[in-house]
């Protein structure tokens, strides 16, 4: 079995969420700020920062863990992807207000991490 496959895309994409997952969680203020501003280092920005660092350290294990699993594994990968989706689209829609650095780098990160993600989970369903 090549080592680069769906599975194990999906497996690597898993292990980056759950790092940013554990990033978002330990150190909020400091991830937030250069995505968010100055607000982003703020206690009430740091409690939804870490809301959706709990989120995607929980998705990133559950696409890790049902990665091999034919029935269950592309659905985490989609999964995965529409979050992406869903932080691409809210940082783009308030742009205006977010540092232009912070809207470049998560618009980057968030889409290819989306693109990659529905072309693993398609990849996974056809398998």
């Amino acid at each position: 079995m090549p080592r680069l496959n769906p599975a194990n895309v999906s497996r690597l994409i898993g292990v980056g969420r759950i790092a940013v997952g554990a990033a978002l969680l330990a150190v909020p203020g400091r991830v937030g700020r250069p995505w968010l501003g100055e607000a982003g280092a703020t206690p009430a920005a740091q409690v939804a920062l870490r809301g959706l660092g709990i989120r995607d350290a929980l998705i990133g294990m559950a696409q890790i863990h049902t990665a091999g699993d034919p029935d269950r594994g592309y659905r985490w990968a989609r999964t995965s992807a529409v979050a992406d989706v869903v932080d691409l689209v809210a940082t783009l829609a308030a742009a205006r207000s977010l540092p232009a650095t912070g809207v470049a780098a998560t618009s980057t990160v968030a889409g290819a991490a989306a693109v990659v993600g529905l072309a693993t989970s398609r990849a996974m369903q056809a398998a």
